[in-house]
């Protein structure tokens, strides 16, 4: 396990040995868990998104982007 982003809006956790990847939108409260091609291509957006300087607005935008799959509440996890 390894944390690669926290930011007050968004935290990513990269699990390397299980080709998976979790993202929290702290926004909302909620956790989305990606594993194999969806946790590559999303390490790949990420990756993409990293690259550039970046303000709060387009992080958002990219949290938004990848909101489909974050549904569970952090209560539950």
């Amino acid at each position: 396990m390894q944390v690669v982003f926290n930011h007050p809006l968004m935290y990513v956790i990269d699990y390397p040995a299980e080709n998976a990847v979790e993202m929290l939108d702290k926004r909302i409260g909620r956790v989305g868990f990606f594993r194999g091609s969806a946790a590559e291509s999303f390490r790949s957006d990420f990756d993409a998104f990293l690259a550039e300087e970046r303000d709060e607005e387009q992080l958002e935008d990219f949290i938004d982007a990848h909101s489909a799959q974050v549904t569970q509440s952090i209560r539950s996890h």
